[in-house]
């Protein structure tokens, strides 16, 4: 029996912090006087022991918290009191996964996860916190990657695939997020990072510079575009540290993915537990037939921001070559149901509606800040911008939406919001399809279908402003039996 890493029993008593309000209670009752604060300062040998006796619990869920790899299962005990005992038999493994945070390698430790596709959604199974010598033994449990020319590919992701990828799917938003988790996660020392550089005043004088040289364009309107590029290379950043030096292989029954820069991740992949294949494409990488391949499977891509990619960056050629080996006989089928011409203007309505709401919008809400001239002619710009690229984007979608089942398998292809979607699934892993009209939809013969694949985390197709009688006609089986 094997027992995590020592660093486990500071983050075991972190559980118990709640001890130290016994000596908070104890000064607070005598607190009266400045004096009396003093002299609760002077003497901490109470608080020290309390302090102590936070470690000794920590030390004994560490200490009583077990594991082993045995008879083909893997075995966690814990428990001082009331021991539990869990059980994991290895051939029920979807994923396993090996991170080498930066900080814990000098200590030679890592973190091991192990994954199955029942229990909690987006929760690991198994997270133990080993040392880098027991590794092996979790690794050493499943087959080997067999290396024949026959069965074994293997691809390295390049630099400028990996940076390509992270200009396509970082964004202003996930930066925004990253940073109020920042500031929110820390309090304090963002706050007083933030003072003593002087962040805001040197914005402002930046602002001002570019704004000086770009005549026309307000202090104020420059500042928004420097927070927006900033948010957006926050993100960016964060992307190519997390699938710098990517690497994939698969042998048709595992998959091995490697990648990370400063947090190092090796995951192992069961393929017949990956539900589906996703080839993902935004507009411009879909103009130039170049894709981003990941994949459905339980315990990959869970992590809060992280994409379940399997190849960051493929043409056309490229995925023929790679999917195979994650699907059998994968090919791309044209489809056999898509929205009907006349209903164009159902996916081309709402950005529609919004662009031309934009201008009264503005225009009359501009004669009550006259000072905000300059900006609301900025903001009117920057918010038709997108808009305008949405309503390209729903054009596309019109023209590529569809499906086609054949031989068990059913190819989907749908966008949401700005991402294109191309999803290869058997039809056994479609769990439910549900057909909705609306009253208008009556009268012209549309609908639009939700396709629910098998998956941890809900995930759901949706095909706006179909045929009705050919949804009815190519997915009545599966709404029937489903």
């Amino acid at each position: 029996m094997l027992r995590e890493h020592p660093l486990r029993i500071l983050r075991f008593s972190k559980k118990f912090l709640w001890l130290l309000i016994f000596p908070l209670l104890r000064g607070a009752y005598h607190f009266a006087t400045k004096e009396d604060v003093f002299k609760w300062l002077h003497g901490t040998w109470f608080d020290l022991l309390i302090l102590l006796l936070i470690l000794v619990f920590g030390w004994l869920v560490w200490f009583c918290r077990k594991f082993t790899i045995r008879d083909g299962q893997i075995y966690v005990q814990d428990g001082f009191i009331f021991t539990r005992r869990r059980y994991m038999p290895i051939r029920n493994l979807s994923a396993m996964t090996a991170e080498h945070p930066l900080w814990l390698r000098p200590l030679g430790a890592c973190y091991i996860s192990a994954d199955t596709a029942s229990g909690l959604l987006e929760a690991t199974d198994i997270r133990l916190m080993i040392r880098t010598k027991d590794e092996k033994a979790f690794f050493s449990a499943l087959p080997n990657l067999r290396t024949g020319k026959r069965h074994h590919f293997r691809h390295q992701g390049g630099i400028w695939r990996v940076l390509l990828f992270s200009m396509i799917f970082s964004s202003g938003l996930s930066g925004a997020v990253y940073l109020a988790l920042f500031w929110f996660q820390s309090g304090r020392i963002a706050r007083d990072i933030l003072e003593q550089l002087r962040i805001t005043e040197r914005l402002n004088t930046v602002s001002e510079e570019v704004a000086r040289r770009l005549m026309g364009i307000p202090p104020a309107a420059v500042t928004i575009g420097i927070v927006i590029l900033s948010l957006w290379l926050l993100s960016f950043i964060r992307n190519v540290l997390r699938y710098g030096a990517f690497e994939m292989q698969s042998d048709q029954r595992l998959v091995s993915i490697k990648s990370g820069i400063f947090t190092r991740r090796m995951f192992l992949l069961v393929n017949r537990k990956i539900n589906f294949v996703d080839m993902r494409q935004n507009l411009l990488t879909k103009l130039c037939r170049i894709f981003s391949l990941a994949v459905n499977i339980p315990g990959y891509g869970n992590q809060q921001g992280s994409i379940p990619v399997c190849m960051p960056i493929l043409t056309i050629k490229e995925l023929s070559d790679t999917v195979p080996m994650l699907f059998p006989d994968f090919k791309l089928t044209h489809r056999t149901m898509k929205p009907p011409w006349h209903s164009w203007f159902g996916y081309i309505c709402m950005p529609l509606y919004a662009g031309i709401a934009v201008f009264p919008l503005f225009h009359y809400t501009r004669p009550y800040f006259p000072q905000l001239a300059d900006i609301f002619d900025f903001l009117q710009l920057m918010i038709l911008i997108p808009i305008f690229w949405k309503l390209l984007i729903q054009i596309v979608a019109f023209m590529t939406t569809g499906l086609s089942i054949s031989d068990g398998r059913i190819c989907v292809r749908y966008c949401e919001w700005t991402t294109f979607h191309t999803i290869i699934a058997d039809t056994d892993t479609i769990v439910k399809v549900r057909i909705h009209r609306h009253i208008w939809q009556r009268w012209t013969g549309k609908c639009h279908v939700l396709i629910y694949f098998q998956s941890e985390v809900m995930r759901r197709c949706h095909l706006w402003s179909m045929d009705y009688q050919t949804a009815l006609r190519d997915l009545g089986d599966y709404i029937s039996a489903k």
